[in-house]
């Protein structure tokens, strides 16, 4: 480690604190708008399950908690420099050009989380380049950096 460097997050701090905010966001925030839309996904067959996912009904739930997930993870990493999982991991965020993060940057670098899809290329991008940094971090100018304890 080189003095005034920061020291990257390790994967596996940041997949914890992920999980323990997903699982968060799951629990606390998105449960209650799922309930009213619990009766589309009651048929009887698996064509009228899977008809379900093209209703509209559908489509705005998920822009919803699309709109809740970036909501979550953008403002309180632009706030806070750190989501609650980042908090109980010591873990943060922070620019790359040593200025505040901005919300635009925040966003960015979030967007992955809004699909399943987007989030495992995203992450595959850091693994492959082994600088534990994502895509959309790069993308962003922004990195998670372990909190480390003065001697």
């Amino acid at each position: 480690m080189v003095k005034g460097q920061p020291v990257l997050a390790t994967f596996w701090r940041r997949f914890f604190a992920y999980i323990f905010d997903s699982a968060f966001l799951s629990f606390l925030i998105l449960a209650p708008l799922v309930h009213p839309f619990e009766d589309g996904f009651s048929g009887s067959s698996l064509s009228e399950s899977f008809s379900a996912l093209f209703d509209s009904h559908y489509i705005l739930l998920t822009l919803i908690i699309a709109f809740f997930v970036l909501l979550y993870w953008s403002v309180l990493e632009c706030w806070l420099g750190q989501t609650l999982g980042k908090m109980i991991f010591g873990i943060s965020v922070e620019g790359t050009k040593k200025k505040p993060l901005s919300y635009l940057q925040t966003l960015i670098r979030n967007i992955p989380k809004i699909s399943f899809v987007l989030l495992f290329f995203d992450t595959l991008y850091m693994l492959l380049k082994k600088n534990n940094r994502r895509f959309f971090e790069v993308l962003s100018d922004s990195q998670v950096v372990a909190e480390v304890e003065h001697e």
